[in-house]
């Protein structure tokens, strides 16, 4: 197939294609890597080179020669420069570069291998790739948006693996924390977290997303299941719209990457974590591996297959304070717990295993049908011990930065304990086929069946009254100091409260999405000329179902359960050893002699239904320097709800729909300065569909002193949050890498926030009260991203010359108007989530057989999702940073040994409150160690 076409500088001379990794469903047929028409192109270029005296560069920045044509070409590979070669009497050789020199007139000047400036070599040079990857500052230059990638070349020099650990180290991109512990589980782009952005694999979407939000839980993947990952940060008009932050698109191993050769990479890593479990204990280890091959009389069929298994087993440090009182200025602990030595145990399984067909013919069409599956499991035991401290009628004495006497408190030690099981099963397929000579048809569909199940343990509390000692609030976790450390260890000091229930919560969520797309493209690859267009449709369907029910144990009147009674033998609080066990004693003590209950919530469950129709076109004007886009989407969401409102105690079905339409206008450009400087820019709307906890579950409806309906709950009738995004971005191309400035502006209209709103009569009585979520918020956010990338500064002197280095560095200001429930508005100068600036710094080193990658993130304040009525209400995240180390040893040319050193710098991710930054809660993972080895074929 051939998809693009060199300048008619060539004399005629025939095309070759070549691909890249589509921005856009519509031009997916670009994404097949590397591939080259079969025509006898090598007696055609040594004509031509004989005859115009010229030399030909291909190389991998595109640089062109003093006397090249004025070319855009990309990589060639090895296959396709053996058909191109045929018959013509030229020979190629590897070379330093690991890419390919192809001799023909005369020998090779001592610059052709550096791809520099190949001016007077006098014959026809080419080089390009063997590897399956595409290098990211490729990927950078020819996506018409503003984007950032990082490939799995790029991920296996680091300790990541999971997809939200390697997006972390690109520029505007922060991973997000699962569930309070120190695991990345989601990301956020720009400032907006997972809630606000969209995702696909290879075209298709993903949808992962929890019982509250729609933001995808792309901590189920693994970083080794994607070949590369791009972040758009302009989304085109065929891109889902529901990306205020932007869009991640996952690109699969592909069979024909390469030039169709076989290729198998095989990693397996064990080791463990300074900070084992009790519960849990044991190495932690990760093997994975993919592979592909093409096969059939002219190689037309193709086949990948790849998996991931890992388990990891290791405890966060935790520690917290529940609530303080502000006296002369300091922070002082007031009727609220002080949690010190906590530990929040991890047991986490993850398999993945997918495979995918593909076919080729003719080089104008290409399909593929591919499956995955995802089996996530979760074991979470947050063993909490606390005390009560109270700070009225003298009980707390001799405050001093953070630190105090007490006396009269209340130990308290009880243990939350989280099963999450999260299964996915994905089925996709597309088919690209080429009509004419720049047309592209795209076809695109996929099923995906997720459940993300969660059972939560919660026992009544252990308690030990009459507790004094001293705690300590400066380090990374408080500290407390008993006065009677061996009384406080006695078990049988310790006893039930027993004046709630024990309880067992299962949640159940399912998720049935199926999505068609349908995209025609007419010269709009790379490297066209002149008007082109795209349009296209798409549907997706959410089908999805959340079911709650929560069975309670409390034990009779009377009942005397002492911590003695159902820990192990010989244990005690000492260190707070006994509750760092399993607690399968007290739940078997629980369900033999409890008084069990069972809440049905009702207002809880619902069976949601949601399409999403939309349509987009867009026009194309490209010339040799410049490339502008004009465009529109239209989107129209239907959501149909089933669920049951809770009126005067009782529940009643409720059936409830709403329906919103949204244009978002789309213009963006691209224009080259000079051969190597390029300026982008980008006017785009999108938008953020409300959460689900917002439209989906039921609502109360109570009565005032008066007998007037109060309601609280969801509102069906939400609408999306709206942005208006403006992007500029400078962009300098090296010769391994780029250098990039980027600025971004957003504006957001409609954000959601829970408000009470009255009605009232003609005399001014209220007659009816609401307290549901309006689109009543608002928000701006204005960013600075700037990124530098070299895979070799060879500039430097010495053996400063096998030095690598990428950094980038982001900064964002915003502002988040607050809607208070009772319409109060408070400003917040930061979204969810959003660091005041990001950073990371990558260094590489190359000693021959020895590699060795360090690389270094900060990330600066953050807001959290947690607001007050006033700025001492507000919890935030502190500064933190973190230090990585990879080192491979190369034992032969395929085979690597690895060490890794994760966390070196022992960072905490501490949540802090109030106007001091005192602490609220804190959690450390530790530091971790890995051995393990890397194999590629």
């Amino acid at each position: 197939m051939q998809y693009k076409f060199l300048s008619a500088a060539l004399a005629g001379v025939s095309a070759f294609a070549v691909g890249l990794s589509a921005p856009s469903a519509h031009a997916q047929v670009q994404a097949r890597a590397f591939e080259i028409a079969q025509q006898p192109l090598g007696p055609a270029l040594r004509a031509f080179a004989l005859q115009s005296g010229k030399d030909i560069v291909f190389d991998p920045k595109l640089v062109r020669g003093k006397n090249a044509p004025p070319l855009k070409g990309q990589y060639l590979n090895e296959e396709a420069l053996r058909r191109l070669l045929a018959g013509s009497g030229l020979t190629f050789e590897g070379s330093a570069t690991g890419g390919f020199i192809i001799r023909a007139l005369a020998t090779l000047g001592a610059d052709a291998r550096s791809g520099e400036d190949v001016a007077d070599i006098g014959g026809v040079v080419v080089i390009g790739r063997r590897s399956v990857e595409t290098p990211r500052d490729q990927i950078k230059r020819f996506t018409s948006g503003i984007s950032d990638s990082v490939t799995v070349a790029d991920i296996e020099n680091t300790p990541d693996t999971t997809l939200p650990e390697a997006l972390d180290r690109v520029v505007g991109v922060s991973a997000d924390k699962y569930y309070g512990t120190s695991d990345g589980g989601y990301v956020s782009i720009r400032a907006f977290d997972s809630r606000y952005n969209s995702i696909d694999i290879d075209g298709n979407p993903i949808w992962f997303s929890s019982q509250n939000n729609r933001g995808a839980q792309i901590g189920v993947f693994p970083s080794s299941m994607v070949k590369e990952t791009s972040v758009y940060k302009t989304v085109t008009p065929d891109q889902d719209g529901n990306s205020v932050g932007g869009h991640i698109s996952l690109r699969t191993l592909r069979a024909f990457d390469g030039g169709g050769r076989p290729y198998l990479s095989l990693g397996g890593r064990v080791g463990r974590f300074d900070q084992e479990g009790a519960v849990a204990s044991g190495p932690s280890m990760r093997l994975y591996g993919a592979g592909k091959a093409t096969f059939g009389p002219d190689r037309q069929y193709g086949v990948v297959v790849g998996f991931n298994a890992q388990r990891m087993r290791n405890a966060d440090k935790y520690g917290g304070v529940d609530a303080y009182t502000q006296v002369n200025g300091a922070d002082l602990v007031n009727n609220s717990n002080v949690y010190a030595d906590s530990a929040y145990d991890k047991d986490v399984k993850n398999l993945v295993g997918y495979a995918k067909v593909e076919l080729r013919k003719n080089d104008g069409l290409y399909a593929f049908l591919s499956g995955t599956v995802i089996d996530d499991k979760r074991r979470q035991y947050l063993q909490r011990e606390g005390t009560y401290i109270y700070q009225t009628n003298g009980r707390t004495t001799n405050f001093s930065d953070g630190a105090a006497d007490f006396n009269k408190a209340v130990g308290q030690t009880k243990e939350y304990d989280y099963d999450g099981n999260r299964k996915a099963k994905m089925l996709g397929g597309g088919v690209d086929y080429q009509i004419g000579a720049g047309g592209v048809l795209t076809v695109r569909g996929n099923y995906t069946d997720f459940r993300n199940d969660l059972i939560t343990r919660y026992p009544e509390t252990f308690q030990f009254s009459n507790l004094s000692g001293h705690y300590d609030l400066n380090g990374d976790l408080p500290t407390i100091r008993y006065d009677n450390p061996a009384a406080y260890a006695d078990p049988t000091n310790w006893v039930n409260r027993n004046t709630t229930a024990s309880y067992v919560r299962d949640q159940d969520l399912r998720d049935k999405v199926t999505a068609l797309r349908v995209d025609y493209s007419q010269n709009t690859f790379a490297d066209a000329r002149g008007f082109g267009f795209a349009a296209g449709a798409s549907w997706t369907r959410l089908d999805r179902r959340y079911d709650q029910n929560q069975d309670n144990y409390l034990l009779p009147k009377g009942t005397t359960l002492r911590l003695s009674d159902v820990i192990d033998p010989g244990a005690t609080m000492a260190g707070n050893a006994a509750i760092k066990m399993n607690w399968d004693r007290f739940w078997t003590y629980v369900y033999a002699n409890g008084i069990k209950t069972t809440d049905l919530a009702p207002a809880s469950d619902y069976a949601l239904v949601e399409d999403v129709a939309a349509g987009h076109a867009e026009a194309y004007l490209s010339g040799d320097r410049y490339r502008v886009i004009a465009g529109v989407r239209y989107e129209t969401t239907h959501d149909v709800d089933d669920t049951g409102d809770t009126v005067g105690g009782v529940s009643t079905p409720s059936h409830r729909t709403n329906r919103y339409g949204n244009w978002m206008p789309n213009i963006q450009g691209s224009y080259d300065l000079t051969p190597r400087l390029k300026l982008k820019l980008a006017f785009t709307k999108t938008i953020g569909r409300p959460d689900f906890a917002d439209i989906a579950p039921g609502r109360t409806v109570g009565v005032d002193a008066n007998g007037n309906p109060v309601i609280s709950g969801s509102n069906a009738q939400l609408g999306p949050r709206l942005s208006t995004n403006y992007d500029a971005s400078l962009e300098y191309y090296l010769k391994d890498g780029y250098v990039s400035l980027a600025a971004f502006h957003k504006d957001l209209d409609h954000e959601t926030f829970n408000e009470k709103t009255v009605t009232l009569d003609a005399s001014g009585a209220v007659i009816l009260t609401r307290t549901t979520p309006l689109n009543s918020g608002s928000a701006w956010v204005t960013g600075v991203e700037a990124s530098f990338a070299k895979r070799r500064l060879e500039f430097l002197p010495g053996p400063l010359k096998r030095l690598g280095l990428t950094a980038n560095y982001t900064w964002l200001d915003s502002r988040w108007s607050v809607v208070l429930t009772d319409g109060t508005v408070r400003s917040i100068n930061s979204l969810r989530n959003q660091p005041k600036y990001m950073g990371n710094v990558g260094l590489s080193y190359d000693l021959g057989r020895l590699d060795l990658h360090l690389d270094y993130r900060v990330r600066g304040r953050a807001f959290t999702t947690t607001f007050g009525t006033t700025p001492a209400g507000d919890q935030w995240i502190k500064a933190s940073d973190q230090l990585d180390l990879q080192a491979n040893w190369r034992v032969r040319r395929d085979l690597q040994l690895t060490f890794e050193a994760r966390n070196l710098t022992d960072s905490y991710t501490t949540m802090t409150t109030g106007v001091t930054n005192a602490i609220y809660n804190s959690v450390g993972g530790g530091r971790s160690y890995f051995a393990g080895f890397k194999y590629r074929y």
